[in-house]
C-alpha cells in the first residue's frame, strides 16, 4: 500500500514542458550529426551555385544588384529543374548549372533517407532519447545501479523534490519501465565508464550513489567520478564492514553505508517488539520509531508533554510537545525499545507474548548482522539459528562458539521447526533474500503455531501490506525500503547517521557539535525551530532524549533529528 500511495503521488509531479522541447532540439542535432555526410554534402552543391549565382551569373547575365536571396531561391528552381535561366558561357558556371540539379537532388534524397532511418530508429533505441533528456538536467543526483536499494533511492529522491538521472547496465532491468513513465532518464551503462557518467550529467550534478551489489564496482564508480569531479559528493553500498571503514577514511565520513547493518537493527528489535517500525542505531544505543493509533478510551489522550514526560518518548513530526492528543489520531514517536512498547501496552493493552527464545532463519548478509546485535543484547535471548547447507562452516563454529545453537536444512520443514524449539519460541525472523521462501517459512509455522511472533524480510511494500491482511504478518520488512534513506540523506547533506521516512517527508539524523548560536538554548527552543535532540554527549557521558529544559552548552555533540529540505 505504502509504495502503491507514493507511485500514484509521484506519477502526479509535473513535467517541465521545455525540458521535452530541448531534448527533442538535442536528440535532432545528434540525427544530423550522424547523416553527415549526405547533409553537408547538399550544402556544399547548394552553397556554391548560390555564391556563384550572386557574385558572378545576376551581376553579369541579368544586369541586377547581387541578392543573396534572389541567388538563392534561383539555386533551389536549379535543383528541381524548374529554372528560367540562361545556360551561362563559362565552364565553371555550365559545370554547376548541370551538376546541382544532378548531385543535389542525389544527396538531398540520401539525407532524406538517412535522417529518416535515424528518425524511426528514434523509436527502437531509446537510449539516445534518454541521454538527450539527461543533458537537459543541472543539480541532479545520479544513481548508479537500479537493483532493489537503487530502485528505492530513485523514488525516495524524488519523493524529496530532487531531479534524479539513473545509470543501468541491463537494459532488461524490471524497474526502467516504472522510472521512465515517472520522468526519470535511464541512461544504459557500465557506470565505471567515465563517458556513461559524462552522459549521465556528471558534470553538472549534486551527488552521486553508487548502489550495485558488488563493492569493488561501487569502488571503483566513485573512484571514476571524483577523478572528473574530485569535489562531488558520492555515497557507496557496501557490505564489508572493513572496506566500509577504509572507504570512509578516502572519501570522507559516512560516505559508505552497507543494507544490511542499516536494516538490521529494525529486524533484531522487531523480534523482540511488536510496535517498532524503525531502529536508529546511534553510538549511545538503539533508538526505536513507532506508529501507534490512538484509541478512544486511552490514557494517552491529553497533553503530550505529559506521554513524553511518563514513557520518556518523544512525538514525531510536530516541533512542539504541547498540543493534546486526540481520539484515532496518528502518533509517530520515537524512544528507546522498551518505553515504545510500554507506550503501546497503555495505548492498547495487547495478548501476552510468549516468553520463549527466538529462532532466526538465514545466515546471509542481513542475518548475520541480526544474530550479531541479538548477541550482543543484555540480557541475551536464548538464540537458535536455521541455515542452508551451503552456508560455510566458519560462519557456523563462530555462532557456536558464542553459545548459539545453529541448524542446517530447510527452514519450511516442520520437523526441522520442532527441533529448533518452536513449540516454545516467542518469535521466528525468516530472513532469507528470497521473499517466497520467506513467506513459506512465516506460513508454515502460522499453520503450527499461530501465536508465534513473525518477522519476515520482503521487498515489496505491497505484499507487506497483504501480509497483514491475509495473514495477520504485521512486522515485514524490507531491507532495501530501510537502507534506501540514509543513502539519500548522506548524498544530499554532511554528517548523516540515518535517516527514515513519514509519509512523503525524510527525517535525518545528523551528528553536531555545537559551537554556533544554538550555544545557551533550551531543548524546547531547537524543537520549535523543527530539530529534535535524541541523545547529547558531555564530557564523555550519554544523556538520552534530553529534556525541553535542558540548556546546550559549548561542545556539546548532539544527535538531532529533523527534516530534510
Amino acid at each position: 500500500m505504502a509504495q502503491d500511495i507514493r507511485l500514484t503521488r509521484l506519477k502526479r509531479r509535473r513535467f517541465a514542458f521545455w525540458r521535452l522541447i530541448i531534448a527533442n532540439i538535442i536528440d535532432d542535432v545528434r540525427i544530423v550529426r550522424e547523416a553527415w555526410f549526405p547533409v553537408s554534402a547538399l550544402v556544399l552543391v547548394l552553397g556554391s551555385c548560390t555564391l556563384y549565382l550572386r557574385w558572378f551569373y545576376l551581376p553579369d547575365y541579368c544586369d541586377c544588384q547581387p541578392d543573396t536571396a534572389v541567388a538563392l531561391f534561383e539555386t533551389l528552381k536549379l535543383l528541381l529543374f524548374q529554372t528560367d535561366l540562361s545556360l551561362p558561357d563559362e565552364i565553371i558556371g555550365r559545370t554547376l548549372f548541370f551538376l546541382t540539379p544532378l548531385l543535389g537532388l542525389f544527396f538531398l534524397l540520401q539525407s532524406a533517407v538517412d535522417v529518416g532511418r535515424l528518425l524511426v530508429d528514434k523509436r527502437t533505441r531509446p537510449e539516445h532519447w534518454q541521454a538527450a533528456l539527461a543533458a537537459t538536467y543541472r543539480g541532479h543526483m545520479i544513481v548508479c545501479g537500479l537493483g532493489r536499494v537503487g530502485y528505492r533511492a530513485v523514488l525516495q529522491l524524488l519523493d524529496c523534490r530532487r531531479e534524479v538521472v539513473a545509470i543501468e547496465a541491463n537494459p532488461a532491468c524490471e524497474f526502467i519501465p516504472t522510472l521512465i513513465s515517472l520522468g526519470v532518464p535511464v541512461i544504459y551503462g557500465d557506470a565505471r565508464d567515465p563517458a556513461v557518467l559524462i552522459r549521465a550529467g556528471l558534470r553538472r550534478a549534486q551527488g552521486l550513489i553508487a548502489t550495485i551489489d558488488d563493492d569493488l564496482k561501487n569502488v571503483e564508480i566513485a573512484l571514476s567520478a571524483r577523478r572528473i569531479r574530485p569535489e562531488l559528493p558520492t555515497v557507496q553500498r557496501i557490505f564489508s564492514r572493513a572496506l566500509d571503514a577504509r572507504i570512509e577514511r578516502t572519501f570522507g565520513r559516512n560516505s559508505a553505508f552497507s543494507p544490511a547493518a542499516l536494516a538490521a537493527p529494525t529486524f533484531a528489535a522487531a523480534l523482540m517488539s511488536t510496535t517498532v517500525r524503525y531502529v536508529l542505531d546511534l553510538p549511545a544505543g538503539l533508538l526505536g520509531v513507532a506508529y501507534l493509533t490512538v484509541s478512544n478510551d486511552s490514557p494517552l489522550l491529553g497533553p503530550v508533554a505529559e506521554m513524553e514526560q511518563r514513557f520518556g518518548v518523544r512525538r514525531l513530526p510536530g516541533p512542539s510537545s504541547q498540543f493534546d492528543i486526540l481520539p484515532s489520531e496518528e502518533l509517530v514517536l520515537v524512544g528507546s525499545l522498551p518505553a515504545l512498547e510500554a507506550v503501546q501496552l497503555a495505548n492498547r493493552p495487547q495478548r501476552v507474548r510468549r516468553n520463549g527464545g527466538l529462532i532466526v532463519c538465514g545466515l546471509g548478509k542481513v542475518g548475520t548482522q541480526v544474530v550479531r546485535l541479538l548477541i550482543r543484547g543484555d540480557p541475551c535471548p536464548s538464540l537458535t539459528v536455521i541455515c542452508t547447507v551451503e552456508t560455510p562452516q566458519r560462519y557456523i563454529e563462530v555462532l557456536t562458539a558464542q553459545g548459539v545453537r545453529v541448524l542446517r536444512g530447510d527452514a519450511r520443514d516442520s520437523e526441522l521447526l520442532r527441533e529448533a524449539g518452536i513449540e516454545h519460541a516467542s518469535a521466528l525472523a525468516a530472513l532469507y533474500s528470497d521473499d517466497l521462501l520467506n513467506l513459506q517459512i512465516g506460513l508454515a509455522v502460522r499453520s503450527m503455531y499461530p501465536d508465534v511472533h513473525l518477522v519476515l524480510r520482503v521487498f515489496s511494500d505491497v505484499l507487506a501490506d497483504r501480509l497483514a491482511d491475509l495473514f495477520g504478518i504485521h512486522t515485514a520488512f524490507s531491507t532495501s525500503a530501510l537502507a534506501a534513506p540514509s543513502l539519500v540523506a548522506a548524498a544530499l547533506l554532511p554528517d548523516v547517521e540515518a535517516a527514515f521516512d513519514v509519509g512523503d517527508q525524510l527525517l535525518v539524523v545528523r551528528r553536531q557539535i555545537i559551537i554556533d548560536r544554538r550555544v545557551g538554548q533550551t531543548v524546547a527552543e531547537l524543537r520549535a525551530a523543527g530539530q529534535l535532540p535524541l541523545s547529547v554527549r558531555r564530557n564523555g557521558d550519554f544523556q538520552w532524549l534530553p529534556p525541553d529544559q535542558f540548556v546546550i552548552e559549548c561542545g556539546d555533540e548532539l544527535e538531532v533529528l529533523t527534516y530534510l529540505t
